[in-house]
């Protein structure tokens, strides 16, 4: 309805329009830019995703040792907050003080503008999403690898298949389920990246590397023309529920339930298409048969991962030390005085910021599981609305959030909650609420019946077996959804920044419920086109990354689990 009216952020609502807001939008240069920018940066970032992530989980798969230490270095990229990711290869792709800037110029490149060249500005934001979102896809192709039957993998070996041979007759096929939802769920989440733009482009816009998400939302809150910007971002909710489409039915939703497989069956029709898809295209590519010897396959393996660890690790360990230089303006590649005096300024001046995420992030928790906990139950167990609103979940899950920004923008402030720890608590229980439920249903469908029976039978009512029995059966259930919505709520930046406070009022320094998020706070003060202290902007990223990071170690093997659960298994 708001694509087709006259709608501002000054005058509000002013009528319809018709397809005018369309017209102006494909009339508009810069949309078609960035809707090119969006396709080959989408496709960038799935194709390294897929690669870099079946690669590494075959890898770690292979070898034996270490592999807790792989899976926590490896990981590390994907539970850190995308603002911080921004920060922090901010500081990487530096000019003349950063690593890779050093980098260039003693292979003989001289000085590159990875942020600053219009030749490179979508590469690097290509190469800064893959660093975050392939670990992602590689828990995911991990799970697939390890759920094949030591039998398959015995028997390929008594039938004398070769290494290629049993790749592709095995590994492959087993690992489909697995493979065809981690692409999907690649395409969604490359579809819908904000934050690390905003943070690389300062908080302005930037053509050569714009894409439809950050147009649409300059367009709603920049000049204001939310009409226009309705348009764009119907463009992005039809390719979203496109990709969303696709997963549901990837997804398997009767198998989920239990539901008897009879009938129409979308994913046993697609994983057959698929497979005969994959031996086609295996006849086509005619790869020849090869062996690799257990021994070069088990090193290779160590160095696919010590590599690809190092990689997961170096930006974060040059952040620390880059966050130690107390000499003010960087000049020089390593710090030439250290101290932690960045630290104690950005506690000094983000404690309140951090103190509002520290506030609605637990809250946010409480609600989704409040309503997760009961919700996926009823489905689960009593097939409550059978598989549509499973369906409506994950549709929720897989459609970018800006879809609701303009609408629920309206919503609050017309009941007056802009700027308040209110909005953000209301609000992130919409995104939150479709994984928990998806990711409980899964662990509900693990516990037995003969559980709910006999809790029936020793005289409980079935609430009372419901909290006395089933909830503390998955309590690690409960801690990864809590982690799950936690770090959501915690990190996410584009509903604070925009109900946290508005392009003319951003309230310094922070009082009361007008406190915007630590994220805001930093997306803000260090992308406002002031000269960058990077120093400091690595201090406050890392400093606000140590709940996220001792959170995920304490919960790694449930998160694992989790993932397994919330999307590869039917």
């Amino acid at each position: 309805m708001l694509s087709f009216s006259k709608v501002t952020l000054s005058y509000g609502f002013g009528g319809l329009v018709g397809l005018r807001n369309y017209e102006l939008l494909v009339a508009d240069p810069f949309f078609w830019q960035t809707f090119v920018n969006t396709l080959l940066f989408v496709a960038a970032v799935v194709l390294a995703d897929m690669a870099l992530g079946l690669v590494l989980a075959l890898a770690l798969d292979r070898v034996s040792r270490a592999k807790s230490f792989f899976t926590t270095a490896l990981m590390s990229p994907m539970i850190l907050p995308a603002v911080v990711v921004g920060a922090i290869w901010e500081v990487i792709m530096a000019p003349y003080v950063g690593p890779l800037d050093f980098l260039t110029k003693a292979l003989g490149f001289g000085n590159v503008g990875w942020l600053a060249d219009p030749k490179l500005e979508l590469f690097s934001l290509a190469v800064i999403t893959i660093w975050q979102t392939a670990p992602f896809t590689f828990l995911l192709m991990l799970a697939g690898v390890q759920s094949i039957p030591p039998q398959l993998k015995e028997a390929a070996k008594v039938d004398g298949l070769s290494t290629s041979e049993a790749f592709q007759e095995v590994t492959l096929p087993m690992i489909l389920p697995a493979f065809a939802v981690s692409f999907i769920l690649a395409l969604i989440n490359s579809f819908r990246v904000f934050d690390v733009l905003f943070m690389v482009d300062q908080g302005g816009f930037n053509p050569a590397n714009a894409l439809l998400m950050y147009f649409s939302y300059d367009f709603a809150f920049i000049p204001g023309f939310q009409g226009v910007a309705m348009a764009g971002i119907m463009v992005i909710a039809v390719i979203a529920t496109v990709f969303a489409m696709f997963f549901v039915s990837a997804i398997g939703l009767r198998e989920r339930l239990g539901l008897s497989s009879e009938g129409k069956n979308m994913w046993q029709g697609l994983k057959k298409r698929s497979k005969k898809v994959l031996k086609g295209l295996l006849s086509w590519a005619k790869i020849p048969s090869f062996n690799v010897p257990p021994s070069v396959s088990l090193w290779s393996s160590y160095v696919v991962l010590l590599a690809a660890a190092f990689m997961s690790l170096f930006p974060l360990a040059w952040a620390f030390v880059t966050s130690l230089n107390t000499s003010g303006v960087i000049t020089s590649l390593l710090p030439s005085s250290i101290g932690l005096e960045n630290y104690v300024a950005a506690i000094r001046q983000g404690a309140g910021y951090l103190a509002s995420s520290l506030v609605v992030a637990p809250v946010v928790a409480v609600i989704t599981m409040l309503v997760a906990a009961p919700a996926a139950y009823a489905i689960a167990r009593y097939k409550v609305g059978g598989t549509k609103i499973l369906a409506w979940n994950l549709y929720v899950y897989a459609i970018p959030s800006i879809v609701f920004l303009v609408p629920l923008y309206s919503l609050v402030s017309r009941v007056g909650l802009m700027n308040t720890w209110w909005a953000l608590m209301l609000v992130y229980p919409i995104f939150t609420l479709p994984l928990a439920v998806w990711i409980l249903v899964g662990f509900y469908n693990d516990v037995p019946r003969e559980v709910d029976e006999a809790a029936l039978i020793d005289g409980k009512s079935r609430i009372g077996a419901f909290f006395d029995v089933i909830l503390p059966i998955i309590r690690p259930a409960l801690a990864v959804v809590a982690f799950f919505s936690i770090l959501a709520s915690y990190s996410e930046f584009m509903f604070a920044l925009t109900l946290g406070q508005t392009p003319y009022l951003f309230n310094f320094p922070p009082t009361g419920a007008e406190t915007a998020t630590v994220f805001v706070a930093i997306g803000v003060t260090f992308g406002a086109g002031h000269p960058i202290n990077y120093a400091m902007l690595s201090a406050a990223g890392l400093l606000v990354s140590i709940p996220v990071i001792v959170a995920s170690a304490v919960l790694q093997r449930y998160i694992i689990k989790g993932l397994w659960f919330g999307a590869v298994k039917g």
